[in-house]
């Protein structure tokens, strides 16, 4: 476990894209279960959350979801919304209205992944998403720069935790 500074562990909000195309295309299941035994203890440590709009965008595949079922790991992953990560929510769909595309269906979850990360004091985003480099059409990296929340992609997940395989 690595703290920051303050002494307080650092919990990952993941977003859909991460563990989808990890299990997909980056780090396949079958060719890296070390890894995914490792994102397993985190989540068993209830530092590894999604929130629920997005556990749901991510166990539509079969591969996530039987992997979620077989563990019985979404008591632990899914994180009910609560007020605060409603509150947060709110903010970040008022102060960056381009993050979501309403009208086609695209990223809906976006905002519910930031919110919960910011729901701890050392909330970390981590997400496959690259960014746009502007706020006009952001992406999740986008927002958390502005925002001041650490993003990471599996593979800085991998180094932030100092797993070695």
């Amino acid at each position: 476990m690595i703290p920051l500074f303050d002494g307080n562990p650092v919990v990952y909000s993941c977003d859909s894209s991460s563990l989808i195309k990890a299990s997909a295309v980056l780090y396949p299941m079958e060719n890296f279960p070390a890894l995914w035994e490792k994102i397993e203890e985190l989540i068993r440590s209830d530092r590894l959350k999604m929130s629920e709009l997005v556990f749901d965008e991510a166990m539509r595949g079969e591969v996530l979801s039987g992997w979620c079922s077989r563990k019985a790991l979404k008591p632990l992953l899914l994180s009910k919304v609560n007020e605060l990560v409603e509150d947060a929510f709110q903010s970040i769909q008022s102060g960056y209205p381009n993050l979501m595309h309403v009208a086609t269906g695209k990223s809906l979850a976006d905002p519910w992944a930031i919110a919960l990360a910011m729901q701890y004091q050392n909330g970390v985003v981590v997400s496959e998403e690259q960014p746009a480099g502007n706020l006009q059409g952001p992406k999740i990296p986008d927002v958390c720069k502005d925002l001041g929340i650490k993003c990471v992609n599996i593979a800085g997940l991998v180094k932030s935790e100092n797993w070695i395989f």
